[in-house]
């Protein structure tokens, strides 16, 4: 049975026979309604945010066609008010016939909705800032700001924009004030709204509790987006707390890419979501590695080896303990690297054991009778120490030829 298959209304959908995430969570989970998750990618504009990287117009369109690639329901193209690239992006973009929404971004100002307007876009975000922080640090008053998201969400509406507001530094705001300027921009005409924890500071809990009061104050029926960030390392779970709490899109970036510690990892909460909670995400898993791949080959960064999702030893075992139970994936994994399109691997090294002998020669074609194991293993490990790293494939070649 192949991992992934079509049901019958074109979902993508996993053979949980290959997820050995066992019964705990089912059990946890049981009673609760089932959520429902889609997915906003904003690599080509909050992404390209992080530090030293910059997107000309025709990587912009590979990475968008990369993400539409992936299943992301909508793609924000860009900040054209701002930047002549973003405006040639944008064209491009629109021009390529993908799936997912495209949509801009501008600040509450007429000037910038218009920008997107022009480029024939039909769906825009308009943010404007709502923290006490963010209104001193930028010398305007609450009166104020609220009369530029009026003035600016009724022009976009005028210009037959699709809108959504985007409360910067959302989760920092004083609640009444929060209120007041998400109820004045759904009577301005906003059809969605965006919470945004600008500095990553709110916990799961406060993400579902702003949530709730925003459903309580928008209507329950009110598109809640969430837009989170990464400084204390919690913008996966608080991206699934948001969709557990009634979030209909999340926010993101391919890898986490994105300024101070990043961005909400779109593939990485899809993953959590569908195997940790079984929500048909719709995500097509088994290319994420390669858009990860060569979206850092376009941005110039590097990752942690064992990030999740894209990690290189995320199917690569060492240990020795580990590599005995290696022909037996689900004990020493969560779900099948199938899933992921991508192989798994023993490698040799100081932690090796007698069964990393065993698997590495056989994966290599030798013939190596055990009973040379031992003093294999014991120059193996003699050399990695040596060496400080790994021993390579060729290296164990030349042991075997020499022992």
């Amino acid at each position: 049975m192949p991992l992934h298959s079509i049901n019958f209304d074109g979902m993508i959908m996993i053979d949980r026979s290959k997820v050995w995430t066992g019964s705990l969570n089912e059990v946890a989970l049981a009673g609760r309604p089932k959520p429902q998750a889609c997915f906003y990618d904003t690599t080509l504009r909050d992404g390209e945010q992080s530090t030293g990287v910059m997107f000309n117009p025709e990587q912009k369109l590979e990475i968008a066609c990369m993400v539409d690639g992936l299943g992301v329901g909508r793609i924000e193209a860009g900040f054209p008010r701002v930047s002549e690239d973003d405006r040639e992006a944008i064209k491009l973009i629109l021009a390529a016939g993908l799936k997912a929404e495209i949509w801009g971004f501008a600040r509450a100002l007429p000037d910038d909705v218009a920008a997107v307007a022009e480029l024939n876009l039909h769906h825009s975000v308009i943010e404007a800032p709502i923290s006490n922080r963010k209104l001193k640090a930028l010398g305007v008053s609450r009166d104020a700001v609220l009369t530029r998201i009026k003035t600016a969400v009724e022009f976009g509406v005028e210009q037959g924009l699709h809108v959504a507001f985007f409360g910067v530094d959302s989760t920092r705001a004083d609640l009444d004030f929060f209120e007041r300027v998400y109820k004045t921009a759904r009577d301005a005409g906003a059809a969605e709204f965006v919470i945004v924890d600008t500095l990553a500071i709110a916990t799961p809990e406060a993400v579902s509790y702003l949530i709730g009061k925003a459903r309580e104050w928008l209507g329950q029926d009110a598109i809640i987006h969430f837009h989170g960030h990464n400084d204390f390392g919690m913008a996966t779970a608080d991206a699934v707390a948001a969709v557990g709490a009634g979030a209909t899109w999340i926010h993101g970036t391919l890898d986490g890419i994105g300024e101070r510690a990043g961005n909400a990892n779109l593939p990485e909460i899809a993953l959590a979501l569908e195997l940790l909670y079984g929500v048909d995400t719709g995500f097509h898993f088994e290319r994420v590695r390669q858009a990860s791949k060569r979206l850092r080959e376009i941005a110039g960064y590097q990752l942690e080896p064992w990030k999740p999702v894209v990690g290189e030893t995320l199917f690569v075992r060492e240990t020795g303990a580990v590599a005995a139970q290696f022909h037996i994936p689900e004990a020493i994994e969560p779900y099948s690297s199938s899933l992921l399109d991508t192989p798994r691997n023993i490698v040799l090294g100081k932690k090796s054991g007698l069964a990393s002998i065993k698997i590495k020669s056989e994966q290599l074609g030798l013939n190596v009778p055990e009973e040379r194991f031992p003093a294999l293993l014991a120059d193996i490990k003699s050399l990695a120490i040596r060496k400080r790293r790994l021993v390579t494939d060729e290296e164990f070649r030349q042991l075997l030829a020499l022992s």
